[in-house]
């Protein structure tokens, strides 16, 4: 288990291969949470509306920038780039997996208490090879939908 510099730890977890696995921090761009609200609106005869509301489901998105192809080379020691996409190539990748994401709010790493879980599948995952050598570099963006 790698040592983690971090104070709060990583933002997101993936069980892959019985286990939970952790995200790198490294150039971590921005982390979104969008709600998408499954509901059907219909237009009545007299000009009204009717709404039926169904659900609402997250989506998350997480960027990386110049981000290390190899897992030795990320700055905590947690997934790269080319474990990213080993896991989208992966049958549990073209499925359904289950994240964790660490809301901790304090300097400290309270993964225990503070996480939220969410079953997704993979909507999109775009990677570009940035520079090319002993260490390849990537920008990495993955898209996540709640089931």
């Amino acid at each position: 288990m790698p040592t983690t510099y971090l104070p709060r730890g990583s933002l997101v977890q993936i069980y892959y291969d019985g286990a939970w696995v952790k995200l790198t921090e490294h150039n971590r761009r921005e982390f979104s949470i969008s709600n998408n609200r499954i509901e059907q609106v219909t237009r009545m005869s007299n000009g009204t509306a009717r709404k039926f509301y169904v659900t609402d489901k997250k989506s998350f998105t997480l960027n990386w920038e110049m981000l290390p192809g190899s897992t030795s080379y990320t700055v905590d020691g947690y997934w790269g780039a080319e474990d990213l996409m080993t896991f989208y190539k992966s049958t549990e990748g073209k499925g359904t997996f289950d994240i964790k994401i660490n809301f901790a709010k304090t300097g400290t790493n309270q993964e225990s208490t503070t996480t939220d879980q969410y079953t997704v599948f993979c909507k999109s995952f775009e990677v570009t090879l940035v520079k090319r050598g002993a260490v390849p570099f990537y920008n990495v963006t993955m898209s996540m939908e709640q089931v």
